[in-house]
């Protein structure tokens, strides 16, 4: 007969509670948006995104026993989101290689860049697009969250794992370069008539 002081009660006291699914469930909604951002920050687009955050959150769930309730939910799948978007990235990479040099051979024309094609706001909407590619994939995810999903600092800070301080400074950084991105899209076109 044990009491209430022995060790076997205080050892299973202490040890974090694991979450029930339909907490898990309302924890990963409510970060849904922020999840969703650290996705497309790290593949550098919307497609797919979607995609990385359901296959992150299979992940969790079957990790969920390594979660401590006690902690930040966001900053612990965010992690999960990124890693898995870093996998995803990799994957699409070597995939999209894989079909150049099938599609490619030695004597196939290259393709024209379409850099020359299009309206001033689709080349607008291309350097603010190289701009934000150009950007560290925790910096572009920063400026997303903030942009986007509304974010506090302290929401991205949690999420991200990184400082707040680091979050404002990234988001103040990722904005200069956006406004310079728009600033030279403005600039009189070189491009022929």
């Amino acid at each position: 007969m044990s009491h209430a002081g022995s060790p076997e009660l205080r050892i299973d006291a202490a040890a974090p509670r694991r979450l029930s699914r339909a907490q898990f469930v309302e924890r990963f909604q409510a970060s849904w948006r922020s999840l969703w951002c650290i996705a497309v920050a790290v593949l550098g687009t919307r497609d797919g995104a979607e995609d990385v955050v359901q296959e992150a959150a299979l992940i969790a769930w079957g990790k969920v026993e390594e979660f401590d309730p006690s902690t930040s939910f966001a900053a612990w799948m965010g992690q999960i989101v990124r890693f898995t978007a870093l996998n995803q990235g990799r994957r699409m990479l070597k995939q999209h290689h894989a079909e150049t040099s099938l599609e490619l051979g030695a004597d196939a024309p290259v393709p024209e860049s379409d850099a020359s094609t299009g309206t001033e706001a689709e080349d607008d909407r291309r350097h603010v697009r190289r701009a934000l590619d150009a950007l560290d994939d925790t910096v572009r995810a920063c400026v997303l969250m903030r942009a986007l999903a509304g974010m506090t600092y302290q929401e991205i800070s949690l999420a991200l794992g990184v400082p707040e301080g680091t979050a404002a400074c990234y988001v103040h950084r990722a904005r200069a370069v956006l406004r310079g991105a728009i600033a030279g899209t403005n600039a009189p076109s070189t491009r022929p008539k």
